[in-house]
């Protein structure tokens, strides 16, 4: 927010006095305010026990009115005699120009027999005094508070009780007792505003419950701040207890602490002015001073700065007269430091320009401090290493000039014969490669012979298989023959054994005579029938057993054979073999020539690629060659140190 450093100076330094005199300012209000408040608490505490003072102060009078009638013979002679007209008389004449006060006499059953006009005590039981008991103190009589002295008379030998009281809600004496302590008084029946001096509207109010719970059932004192009837008050409250020790209401006393309240108010807003008019003087003396000596000077600073940054070490007198602190030392040596980089930039360029036009004879003319010592030696090493390089230069570059024209020679030599050479590779790579198609075909041919023969293999396997067959089924006609001829052989013993039967038929048939002679006919045809049989037999077995030679015949021809197609078999295996290797052979000759044709292409491009690279070398040494005489031409200009 705030950018100059002078104003952060004012501005921190006055948030801080700001604080410590808002700090003063607090502490001494809470000194105040506790002072203060402990002040109207006295006053109000004061104002208790003056009530508390009249109020006993009225009981030590009425023990003196009591004794007064008690040692009066008209009084007693009145009373013995019951006349109460001669009572009253009595009592107008001694008390009755106090009208607070109340009396009265009751008899020995604590009947009342006298009581003027303000007696208060109806319904009080007298007969506890007239059996000896002496009251004298605070009596609380339904919500009446009063102070009351009784006390038994025997006269005439009957006892009566002579009673002398103040009632509590009288407004005099509370009257008087504001007057005396400047504080308002209450007394309170139970917690019941019996009698006060803060207006009869709060009359019959209650007391606050929490003071109540203090003051009524905790039998102790209160003091504090309250509002009544729209002030605010110090207030202390203690508790009233009657003749025999028993809480029946309390006193209260309170100080209005309005014109206090409003002094509190005067100073405190009295004590803030005086520290904001006292944080204000010294913001204007610390910005008056702020800017002399610090924002003025740090302007100067910041602008030397701003000029050594952008490369402005020229210096100007000023008139300005800086305070001898820090911040005006600063100022100086910044701008002594800014003339310093002047002189030694200045010689610097002065240096390096005559550098740059080639003379390295100058030599720094003014003191380097410090760091820049440091470059002071560098420009000298720059200087000496730069013109020894020049000097090697130079005669370098005789060096470089004259082999150069030997490596231009040299390089023009090499292009030629690699020319010589990329000819005669590239008619041996022609050659190389008539010779791979020729192997290729080779390897082509061979290639499909050792298919061809393996067809043919293929193919004799196939028949050798087929014969076996056919050996194996002229085996299986054989043995089926042998088993038909035995099947004949059975035959023919049929035939055989049915002729016996036909011929044993026939002669059984004779000897039956005419009854067999069917018979016989059927003997006959049976026998017919058996030969017929044994000659087809006969004939069958001779087709079969031509049949079984024939099969036996067939059976070696087909053995011959199948040991032919095995010999084969093994020769067409070898040839396969053979036309295989020689397969594998020409393909492995076609690799090699492939490779070797391959290594000649790469060593023809190597060369043509070397001629190239000669020619081009040839070239670049004509280029070193007029370079190195533009070098020793740039190197001769240059001034030197011999």
């Amino acid at each position: 927010m705030f950018k100059k450093l002078g104003t952060q100076i004012v501005f921190i330094t006055v948030i801080c006095i700001v604080a410590v005199i808002a700090l003063l300012v607090t502490i001494t209000l809470i000194s105040f305010s506790g002072y203060n408040d402990g002040v109207l608490r006295e006053k109000a505490q004061i104002g208790e026990v003056a009530l508390k003072g009249a109020v006993e102060d009225e009981m030590s009078t009425l023990g003196l009115y009591e004794k007064i009638f008690s040692e009066d013979a008209a009084f007693n002679d009145a009373v013995s005699r019951l006349d109460v007209e001669a009572m009253n008389t009595i009592y107008k004449n001694n008390l009755g120009s106090n009208p607070d006060l109340f009396g009265g006499v009751a008899d020995g059953s604590g009947n009342i027999i006298f009581k003027s006009e303000k007696f208060a005590m109806d319904g009080f039981d007298f007969g506890q005094v007239a059996r000896g008991k002496t009251i004298s103190g605070i009596v609380k009589n339904g919500e009446r508070l009063c102070i009351m002295s009784a006390s038994p008379t025997t006269i005439l030998n009957n006892t009566y009780v002579y009673i002398v009281g103040f009632l509590l809600s009288a407004q005099d004496y509370l009257d008087d007792c504001k007057k005396a302590s400047s504080c308002d008084v209450t007394i309170f029946s139970g917690n019941v505003r019996f009698a006060t001096t803060l207006g009869s509207n709060l009359l019959g109010t209650t007391m606050a419950p929490n003071i109540e719970q203090v003051v009524l059932n905790g039998n102790q004192d209160y003091s504090g701040q309250a509002t009544l009837n729209n002030k605010p008050y110090y207030v202390y409250y203690s508790p009233m207890v009657d003749y025999e020790g028993k809480p029946v209401g309390a006193y209260f006393a309170g100080f209005d602490s309005t014109v206090s309240d409003t002094e509190f108010t005067t100073i405190t807003i009295l004590a803030i002015v005086i520290g904001v008019v006292g944080a204000v003087g010294v913001a204007l003396f610390l910005l008056i001073f702020c800017r002399v000596r610090v924002s003025v000077p740090l302007k100067y600073a910041e602008e030397y700065a701003n000029e050594m940054l952008a490369g402005q070490l020229a210096t100007t007198n000023v008139t300005y007269k800086f305070a001898d602190d820090e911040v005006g030392r600063f100022v100086e040596v910044l701008r002594s430091a800014k003339r310093g980089m002047n002189d030694v930039v200045g010689d610097s360029s002065r240096i390096l320009q005559a550098m740059a036009d080639g003379d390295f004879t100058e030599t720094p003319s003014v003191k380097y401090p410090g760091v820049f010592e440091d470059i002071e030696k560098n420009i000298i090493k720059i200087e000496d290493d730069l013109g020894n390089t020049l000097s090697q230069m130079n005669m370098s570059s005789d060096e470089v000039l004259t082999g150069s024209n030997q490596m231009a020679e040299g390089s023009q030599s090499l292009a030629d014969g690699t020319t010589r050479q990329a000819s005669a590779i590239e008619e041996i790579s022609a050659t190389i490669h008539e010779v791979s198609d020729q192997i290729s075909n080779t390897a082509q041919n061979a290639a499909k012979a050792g298919d061809l023969s393996k067809s043919t293999q293929d193919k004799v396997n196939q028949q050798d298989t087929e014969i076996q067959n056919m050996v194996a089924a002229m085996n299986e006609i054989s043995d089926t023959s042998k088993e038909i001829e035995k099947i004949i052989k059975t035959i023919e013993d049929i035939s055989f054994q049915t002729n016996i039967l036909a011929l044993n038929a026939a002669v059984e048939a004779a000897r039956a005579g005419d009854a067999g002679k069917g018979f016989a006919v059927v003997a006959d045809e049976v026998r017919n029938l058996a030969n017929k049989s044994a000659e087809a037999a006969k004939s069958t077995s001779s087709l079969i057993t031509a049949s079984i030679d024939a099969v036996d015949k067939g059976s070696k021809i087909a053995l011959a054979t199948a040991e032919s197609m095995k010999e084969v078999k093994e020769m067409s295996s070898q040839t396969a073999d053979l036309i295989s290797e020689i397969a594998s052979a020409s393909a492995e000759q076609n690799e090699s020539i492939r490779q070797i044709n391959t290594g000649v292409e790469q060593i023809s491009q190597v060369i043509q690629t070397n001629s190239a690279t000669a020619e081009e070398t040839a070239a670049s040494c004509e280029e070193l060659s007029g370079q190195s005489r533009l070098l020793k031409d740039q190197v001769a200009r240059f001034k030197i140190n011999a």
